[in-house]
């Protein structure tokens, strides 16, 4: 049955994580969700689907052009796989990495388009002006060149990530499977692993050949997956103290999530709450067992408090654990960038005693596992 609200925020809005998505890929995930799509979201689902045909158009040129050339294109050096749950601080990390000289990673624009935007570049330039300065929830830099999750480009090129179930929340648990791929088939583990190696190839191809900084929080209960494609990789776990992660999180969903449904549930809030409460039950559960896999010299972690305010020093002890080369050579870059965050502000949020109690009971790994009071 579908929810009855008053009035439904961001009814409008056209920042769905799903634009860009091939026509074949999108026309499959309507059939897989049974085609229900409330009534409200009609234009929202029109929107997507008339940009999928553009964007398959050109993904098609894109890869009869540069196909071949992506596919030679060698992943030396390994990516960096930043981990950690939203709101753990993962984004500042992938700026403060990925900015670096040598480094490379996806920008907005890049997840947009996965597959057309060499060739759509133009669509780049000419839309730039059009986009917010920060995100909708926190005063985050937003435009077509900053870093951006991989995990946004893969949701569509594979149809196989937990963020289908933001969007579908009523098919919620089918795409739950997706979060580490320990219940996935081996064809569906297969494809996403290619989609995966594809982009970092394709990354990698785009900025010259240098290293790229990846980072998608779902990517922390992937650990083994990723050692199979890329097994020099390096990591870099991030934490903060869970009560924080998830005040944020709920914070950052009240606003992302409208912007994604394509139905409603009959109690937004209460699944809100339940899906990230379960969501990061697996995550934390997968990232605190799996880091034991990782070969001594290819993991560092930091907690979000001690990176804020010593971002150079952290950074640095990053470059000598996992051997990373000369951070003289990165400091310059580094220590400028940070200069431009001075002024920044985290938003302020809070939790009342039974919710800590909820997540000290649902989340009791992640603070066994890194650390924390609760």
């Amino acid at each position: 049955m579908e929810s009855t609200y008053a009035v439904v925020p961001k009814q409008w809005s056209l920042d769905q994580l799903l634009t860009g998505i091939g026509p074949s890929d999108w026309w499959r995930v309507l059939r897989e969700n049974r085609f229900r799509i409330d009534l409200r979201y009609l234009p929202r689902t029109a929107w997507v689907g008339g940009i999928s045909v553009l964007s398959g158009a050109l993904s098609w040129l894109e890869s009869a052009r540069y196909g071949a050339e992506v596919a030679a294109q060698a992943i030396d050096p390994a990516p960096i796989f930043v981990l950690g749950h939203w709101r753990s601080g993962t984004t500042h990390l992938h700026n403060l990495l990925g900015r670096l000289p040598g480094h490379t990673y996806s920008t907005v624009f890049q997840a947009v388009l996965p597959g057309a935007f060499v060739t759509a570049d133009a669509v780049r330039r000419w839309t730039e002006p059009l986009l917010d300065d920060t995100r909708s929830y926190d005063a985050v830099a937003h435009g077509w060149d900053a870093a951006a999750e991989d995990e946004i480009a893969l949701a569509k090129l594979t149809g196989l990530s937990p963020y289908l179930a933001f969007m579908f929340p009523e098919r919620a648990e089918a795409y739950a499977r997706f979060v580490d791929f320990e219940e996935a088939t081996p064809a569906e583990r297969t494809r996403f692993g290619d989609a995966l190696e594809g982009f970092v190839r394709k990354l990698m191809w785009a900025s010259g050949g240098e290293r790229v900084v990846v980072k998608s929080c779902a990517h922390s209960a992937r650990i083994p997956l990723i050692l199979e494609r890329f097994p020099n990789a390096r990591f870099v776990v991030i934490h903060r103290h869970p009560y924080e992660v998830f005040a944020s999180t709920l914070h950052m969903r009240s606003h992302t999530d409208w912007e994604n449904f394509f139905h409603l549930p009959d109690n937004v809030e209460g699944t809100r709450r339940e899906q990230t409460l379960e969501l990061g039950a697996r995550i934390f559960e997968r990232m605190a067992a799996d880091r034991a896999l990782i070969p001594e010299g290819q993991l560092a972690e930091v907690r979000y408090d001690q990176l804020c305010g010593s971002e150079v020093a952290e950074v640095e002890r990053m470059y000598d654990e996992l051997q990373l080369g000369d951070f003289e050579a990165a400091r310059p870059t580094l220590e400028a960038y940070v200069a431009g965050l001075k002024g920044y502000r985290t938003n302020r949020l809070s939790l009342d005693p039974a919710v800590k109690q909820l997540v000290a009971e649902r989340w009791r790994v992640a603070f066994e596992a890194f650390g924390y009071a609760p």
